[in-house]
């Protein structure tokens, strides 16, 4: 099985991806040879599942690792008065590592992550599949202190080249909050 997993994405890497379906096809393949070959990348889980789920509700590495870093960001901002925009799950250039390192622990080779235009064009079409159906991230391995829940609510233009993946956060407490994390 897992050969056969491996020629499919090696056909699909080896096109140019130029559409939704490709990269839903490509993500659901790798998250598939992932499960099959016991490869653990929560990075790369989270940005699979974001495809395919519009809620996780049952306490996984990924869902557990994006509520943790929301959690450690609102501490930095309610008990140190700190702001950052940078969080390892929401960041694109993360899920390009995560690819990478997928790729080479299979053999796969995956030119789009070289080629910046390959690369954007890729990640505007994922964009745009994960901005049409928001995922809600509502379990946690580890009890959180502020983070209840978070959802991804879509993917704003805010510019010609910049976009904004859009939170939806749910504190403990219930209060509701908007979060927008700039990407290229």
């Amino acid at each position: 099985m897992t050969d056969e997993l491996l020629r499919k994405v090696q056909h699909v890497l080896d096109r140019r991806i130029t559409n939704e379906k490709e990269v839903v096809y490509l993500m659901v393949e790798l998250r598939k040879l992932m499960d099959c070959e016991n490869y653990r990348d929560p990075v790369l889980r989270t940005f699979s599942d974001w495809v395919v789920h519009t809620s996780l509700s049952y306490p996984r590495e990924g869902s557990t690792f994006l509520l943790n870093e929301f959690d450690r960001l609102m501490t930095e901002i309610f008990e140190r008065g700190k702001k950052s925009n940078q969080l390892e799950h929401v960041s694109l250039t993360e899920f390009r590592v995560a690819l990478h390192r997928c790729f080479q622990q299979f053999g796969l080779v995956g030119n789009f992550l070289k080629n910046g235009a390959d690369w954007k064009t890729f990640i505007q079409l994922y964009c745009s599949i994960v901005s049409e159906c928001p995922i809600l991230f509502k379990a946690s391995k580890n009890k959180l202190k502020y983070i209840k829940q978070v959802e991804l609510t879509g993917v704003s233009r805010l510019h010609k080249e910049w976009k904004s993946v859009d939170w939806r956060l749910t504190l403990q407490d219930g209060t509701t909050m908007n979060w927008g994390f700039v990407i290229l």
